[in-house]
């Protein structure tokens, strides 16, 4: 099967990880930075260690995907480079956040969630540029 037939290499792999990077940026700073303002909205949010783990798991699979995918596709450093600080943020906070280090692995956690998704942001305009998604 050709690049062009599977879609994954059209752009869907960054799209799943832009909405599941801001889930888990959102998750982690509804948990750990403003938990006193969900709950005075009266929302609950997802905790747990299971939680915590799969938004991470799913976070890193997909970028360490899109990063490889576009790298062979596009290319491009910059996007390389925010998604593999991501990746690398995302697993520190969450080891920090489980050695109870949860301030500061918490906002480590929070802002390599929105790396990554920058990284996939400039993932999906990369592959734009070379007319290789759709718009």
């Amino acid at each position: 099967m050709t690049d062009e037939a599977r879609p994954i290499f059209r752009g869907d792999v960054d799209r799943a990880g832009v909405v599941s990077s801001s889930v888990c940026a959102v998750h982690c700073a509804s948990t750990g930075a403003a938990p006193s303002a969900v709950a005075a909205l009266g929302l609950s949010v997802p905790v747990g260690p299971v939680y915590e783990w799969g938004f991470t798991a799913l976070a890193i699979v997909l970028a360490v995907s899109a990063l490889l995918i576009g790298w062979r596709r596009h290319r491009t450093l910059s996007v390389a480079l925010v998604l593999g600080a991501g990746v690398a943020g995302l697993a520190l906070g969450r080891a920090l956040e489980a050695m109870d280090f949860h301030g500061v692995g918490t906002a480590l956690s929070i802002a390599a969630g929105l790396a990554l998704v920058v990284g996939h942001i400039g993932g999906i305009r990369a592959n734009r540029a070379r007319g290789e998604a759709p718009r």
